[in-house]
């Protein structure tokens, strides 16, 4: 009796994974559950094995930005700008950093440079939103929510969140016309 064929892990992409790829999508798993340590664990394995991929660095900073620490996240977010300018999740990274701080507006700059580059992602619009209004400036704050919701579908329950906001912001802004979603 022969050995059983070796099952092989292939990912989004219908391609066979790397070792590293499969450490990140473990990652990520934990990191959707909580799990930040163990979420850190196979990052670090993964940038082992693959140490010029700046999405590892990225994720891994986001993970640490969520565990609190703040300073470490930088490092990593540096590190992966480095290596490739154009991941958008440095820069939304540090605008949840400054956000966290109180710096609003850093957290502006740093979520306007993020959309540039990932203008299809309506986080980046909602938390840059946030930011605005926190400035006083919830005109500019509702454009950019209500434009979060047309990047997402109807019916996907995030809708709700950003809805929520559009009616938080347009409260705040006395006169605003109120055009249906």
């Amino acid at each position: 009796m022969g050995t059983p064929p070796q099952r092989k892990r292939r990912g989004l992409l219908g391609r066979r994974l790397s070792l590293a790829e499969r450490y990140y999508e473990r990652a990520l798993y934990a990191y959707g559950r909580g799990r930040l340590d163990a979420a850190t664990a196979d990052l670090d394995e993964a940038i082992l094995a693959e140490p010029k991929r700046a999405e590892f660095y990225i994720a891994r900073g986001l993970v640490l930005l969520a565990d609190g620490r703040a300073d470490d996240a930088e490092e990593d977010f540096a590190y992966g700008l480095a290596l490739d300018p154009a991941q958008w999740g440095a820069h939304y990274g540090r605008g949840m950093r400054a956000f966290e701080a109180g710096d609003y507006r850093a957290a502006v700059d740093a979520f306007s440079r993020a959309q540039q580059l990932a203008p299809d992602r309506y986080e980046i619009y909602v938390y840059r939103a946030i930011a605005l209004h926190l400035l006083g400036q919830t005109d500019e704050a509702l454009r950019d929510v209500r434009f979060a919701a047309t990047l997402i579908d109807p019916a996907d329950k995030r809708q709700r969140l950003v809805k929520r906001w559009i009616e938080t912001l347009e409260e705040a802004a006395p006169g605003t016309n109120r055009p249906s979603l």
